[in-house]
């Protein structure tokens, strides 16, 4: 009976250190994460630069589009303004 204890004793110190140890490194892998996460939303791949990339450029051609159909003063200059920008439909 006395060897119980003791060996309960001796076993409490080894059993418990794993719990600890995953109890006192669990904030720093979340935080690990919550750091990845925020470097992923921040940063832009060479895909998705091209992507906005060509938005603007579809934008801004547009806005030329709208500025040239503003300024035609008759059907004709219309109908070439539509002629002239017809891709970007």
């Amino acid at each position: 009976m006395r060897i119980s204890p003791i060996l309960t004793v001796a076993l409490v110190p080894m059993l418990l250190s794993g719990c600890v140890s995953k109890i006192v490194t669990a904030p720093f892998r979340a935080a690990g994460t919550v750091v990845e996460t925020a470097v992923d939303a921040t940063t832009q791949t060479q895909s998705e630069r091209e992507e906005d990339l060509g938005r603007k450029a579809l934008a801004d051609r547009k806005k030329q589009r709208d500025l040239c159909l503003d300024e035609a003063r008759n059907k004709q200059e219309r109908r070439n303004c539509k002629d002239a920008y017809k891709d970007d439909d």
